[in-house]
């Protein structure tokens, strides 16, 4: 053997054909690793701009249904569900007065 390195085409060409393609799969694979990490980043960011969206309407929904209450309850008590006066009741602050 001579003490001269070998360039990296010629241990590819010396190389048994298993290695090399092993080599090449690995190679590819973490290629595809790194697209697929990306890809993930990507749909987590999604996921959460969803999640913040579907918060908003959470809060969005839960207003306008105390405003439907309130309401029901100074015009219609009596049509009121037992559901509904709780959940108006529930929703129901004590302001102290300032003095």
């Amino acid at each position: 053997m001579s003490d001269t390195p070998k360039s990296d085409e010629a241990k590819w060409e010396t190389a048994p054909a298993a290695i090399v393609v092993s080599i090449y799969f690995a190679q590819t694979l973490e290629r595809e690793n790194v697209v697929l990490r990306d890809e993930l980043k990507d749909c987590s960011a999604v996921v959460d701009r969803q999640q913040e969206m579907l918060d908003r309407n959470a809060e969005q929904l839960a207003s306008k249904q105390a405003t439907i209450d309130m309401l029901m309850f100074e015009h219609c008590p009596i049509e009121m569900s037992l559901e509904q006066i709780a959940r108006w009741k529930k929703h129901q602050v004590v302001k102290k007065e300032e003095k």
